[in-house]
């Protein structure tokens, strides 16, 4: 049994890391994106646009793992309570149905 545990502990944290792993991504992109378009706005220098552009991606990549591992905690959190409150119903009227 411990071992089924162990297997599901490790998909967990793999599902964890994906969407650390987006939220990461898709923010990075945007940091990059938003740097760009002001930087052809402006009319600056390619040079300092780029290195601007990967400092922001590092930035934003970094805020979008945490973000992304925090909003999947939430939802597992949230998720286990739900199905916890569900199975202790069911058991409470299995229990009442006994009793009776």
């Amino acid at each position: 049994m411990r071992h089924i545990g162990a297997i599901a502990g490790s998909l967990r944290l793999k599902e964890t890391r994906r969407v650390a792993r987006t939220y990461a991504g898709i923010l990075a992109l945007v940091g990059l994106l938003v740097v760009l378009v002001r930087a052809l706005k402006d009319g600056a220098g390619f040079d300092g646009t780029i290195l601007q552009a990967i400092a922001m991606m590092a930035v934003l990549g970094v805020v979008g793992v945490v973000v992304g591992m925090i909003a999947q905690t939430t939802v597992d959190e949230s998720t286990k309570n739900r199905l916890q409150a569900e199975l202790d119903a069911i058991a409470d009227t299995e229990q009442s149905q006994l009793n009776s």
